[in-house]
């Protein structure tokens, strides 16, 4: 464990960077682990080795006018403000065969402030294995999945080729670390209609990656932090395709191909309605034969999904977030089923005038509690109820400004263990990583976020996807895979390790929607006793 603040050197290219890149330096800025005390900029003002076709260059330029939303991460900012008295070297880097060096005078003169990470945001081709200015190496991240692609240009080819999801990792290399060293890997849902609009929410979505490694290696150390980032270096060696800019025949043929997409999709929107209803079985898990699970049916007007369950004197409850299209907007509702499958319809219980969905609910010294999701109200919320099954009243704000969803609770080993989804910036999407809190009291408002934050970061695994439960003496927490479309399909992970430190789990079922050529997605998982309920997708005709 370092006792000192880590000291970080910066390459760039000049004080006006694109603006994720502002907000990855901004959050190692509010981190206590470490300092900036070098930064390097590039004295060369020649072009690029390569440049993009100019086919292409025109589609970025108008896609990202469509499609971008704001924030927008690639307008420029100065970081000029977040290195105040930062020394500054200017260095003009030597050319040839595509890639760039620093003379000898150069690196000996970075050597000279002792630096511990240098971080590279400029310089594109600097060859990286022989500079050997840092004690941990040169860190840079690296946009796509490192294990199957190289190249770019950055989440053009995932989304024209309409990969499932798009990989990003952190990586060092030079110092101690002559090879690349991946310290940190994520993935992310590939939106399919834009490469622009793909690439600003998972852009976005990297910004505290530095920060948090950064903190990690202070607070471990050097050895057990290189010991902990082995799992990301042990995947079997795969075929690496290389990728580059596209000439102007490939981009017109990629055009077209998300032109086709995007009117098959708007084509969807005008004649389908999204649909989802519940399944459920007494007799059968969801190792079983999921054809012999019986239907709720919703009214056309509405979906029914999230299926959480309780059972209260013989009868089943199914709190479920009820979707209206007319309002398009959900709001909490409870279905009463008894114990051989007759069900009433749906009575409303909690409504507010922002979305609600996944009604977590536990119960706790003879009372029931809710924690909905309140996402569009940037909060986590507790319910308490006062007349079971129908009326709640709000009792306490969990957490604020927090754009989080899937909120599940557990009290487990005289703590209370709240974990979530959450987005740590607004522009990102919420289904990449999970964090956990945890507290001694789960009224007094004091949850500490856990030091290996996120605990999970991966589209197909993070967010929750029901009630974890306890089997055989064994926790189990269910989560959603969001990689091919948003909910696709579920795993239930046996966590092996939980407590204030350390947390791991591992995938030990895994269902998709491919029982039935009709569902398209499978993502809630609730059970009680003997009977499951889970909820699916399908889309349904808006007219005839």
């Amino acid at each position: 464990m370092h006792n000192q603040k880590l000291k970080l050197g910066l390459l760039l290219d000049s004080f006006n960077v694109p603006a994720w890149i502002y907000g990855a330096i901004h959050r190692i800025t509010q981190e206590n682990s470490s300092i900036f005390t070098l930064v390097v900029l590039n004295a060369d003002d020649a072009e690029p080795f390569e440049k993009n076709a100019k086919v292409y260059s025109v589609f970025n330029r108008i896609d990202e006018k469509l499609f971008t939303k704001e924030p927008d991460p690639f307008a420029l900012r100065s970081v000029v403000e977040l290195l105040p008295d930062v020394p500054i070297i200017n260095i003009l880097p030597i050319r040839g065969n595509n890639v760039l060096f620093f003379g000898e005078a150069d690196v000996e003169n970075i050597r000279t402030y002792k630096l511990d990470i240098l971080i590279k945001f400029g310089f594109d081709g600097l060859q990286l294995p022989d500079l050997k200015t840092s004690e941990y190496g040169t860190w840079f991240y690296y946009h796509g999945d490192d294990r199957i692609m190289k190249g770019g240009p950055p989440g053009f080819w995932e989304v024209v080729d309409n990969w499932s999801e798009t990989g990003t990792a952190l990586i060092a290399q030079g110092g101690e670390l002559s090879l690349n060293r991946v310290l940190f890997r994520s993935c992310f849902f590939t939106y399919p209609l834009s490469p622009a609009r793909h690439r600003s929410y998972y852009f976005w979505a990297t910004t505290p990656f530095f920060a948090r490694q950064i903190s990690l290696l202070r607070r471990l150390g050097s050895k057990k932090y290189f010991e902990e980032t082995e799992k990301f270096n042990t995947a079997l060696l795969r075929e690496i395709k290389g990728y580059t800019a596209p000439s102007n025949f490939l981009t017109v043929k990629s055009i077209l191909k998300l032109v086709r997409r995007l009117i098959k999709e708007c084509s969807q929107r005008l004649f389908y309605k999204d649909r989802w209803f519940l399944l459920y079985s007494f007799e059968q898990d969801i190792s079983d034969n999921l054809n012999e699970f019986k239907k709720i049916m919703p009214p056309k007007d509405k979906f029914w999904a999230d299926p959480h369950l309780i059972q209260v004197d013989k009868r089943y409850y199914i709190f479920i977030e009820e979707f209206l299209h007319a309002k398009n907007k959900g709001h909490i509702s409870v279905i009463e089923l008894d114990e051989t499958g007759n069900w009433k319809s749906p009575v409303k219980v909690l409504e507010k005038d922002y979305h609600l969905s996944y009604p977590f609910i536990f119960k706790w010294n003879d009372k029931f509690y809710m924690v909905p999701e309140s996402g569009a109200n940037k909060t986590i919320d507790l319910y308490e109820c006062s007349d079971f099954p129908y009326k709640w009243d709000f009792k306490q704000c969990i957490m604020e400004n927090i754009s989080a969803v899937d909120t599940t609770i557990i009290h487990y080993g005289d703590k209370w263990w709240l974990f979530t989804a959450v987005a740590e910036n607004e522009a990102a999407a919420p289904n990449v990583e999970l964090f956990l809190f945890y507290s001694d009291d789960i009224f007094n408002g004091k949850w500490v976020a856990h030091p290996r934050n996120p605990i999970v970061s991966d589209v197909k695994s993070a967010r929750p996807a029901g009630s974890i439960f306890v089997k055989d003496g064994k926790l189990f927490r269910p989560s959603q895979d969001c990689s091919h479309v948003y909910g696709y399909g579920f795993d239930l992970n046996e966590i092996e390790l939980l407590s204030e430190t350390e947390y791991s789990e591992r995938k030990t079922k895994s269902v998709r929607p491919n029982w039935d050529k009709n569902i398209q997605a499978t993502h809630t998982y609730a059970n009680w006793n003997n009977l499951t309920v889970i909820d699916v997708f399908t889309q349904s005709r808006k007219f005839g």
